[in-house]
């Protein structure tokens, strides 16, 4: 029995000898198209490890550069590409998604932000966009500057991250609907 099944697999080629059968045999086509192939990675144990302090790390430096980006280089554009680096390093090592909402949703609510930004100046009667900004003393901080730059820079950064995700999602979650004639 074990000569017959050695031989048959000679037949297929190398490839074949190292897929499963039992696992698809009386499946359905739909089925086995549909079904989402385990990530390869997401059990690494290093990865995962090593992930956890990377994400931490980038999550930081993201927000630093969303915080800062009114006065110096950064802002809502690479704070958003940032974090979703850091979204996409965790879906890898883990195989599921750190967002808890479609990312979607990000996309309307930050350009509606950021459109609010400039919209309210300019029913002000000062120019589009025109930044507003001052200061405040607390506590912890000390004297701390506001500015409605920032506003603009969140709206950014919600479009960026909710579209980098979306793309991304798209490009990841691929269920092939046609087998080819290795796959049977």
């Amino acid at each position: 029995m074990k000569e017959a099944r050695n031989e048959s697999e000679k037949e297929k080629g190398p490839r074949a000898a190292s897929r499963p059968q039992a696992a698809t045999a009386g499946k359905p086509r739909e089925a086995l198209a549909s079904a989402a192939p385990a990530s390869i990675t997401s059990g690494d144990p290093i990865l995962r490890t090593v992930s956890r302090a990377a994400f931490a790390l980038i999550m930081i430096f993201a927000l630093l550069l969303l915080w800062r980006g009114h006065n110096a280089p950064g802002g809502g554009f690479i704070a958003g590409l940032m974090t979703a680096c850091a979204l996409i390093l965790h879906r890898i090592a883990t195989g599921e998604d750190a967002l808890r909402t479609d990312p979607a949703r990000l996309i309307p609510w930050g350009a509606a932000l950021s459109f609010v930004t400039g919209l309210v100046p300019y029913l002000l009667g000062r120019p589009f966009l025109k930044s507003d900004y001052g200061y405040f003393t607390t506590a912890l901080t000390g004297e701390f500057e506001w500015a409605t730059a920032m506003l603009f820079d969140i709206g950014v950064f919600a479009v960026v991250v909710g579209s980098t995700m979306l793309i991304v999602g798209s490009l990841i979650d691929v269920h092939p609907t046609e087998l080819v004639e290795e796959d049977e």
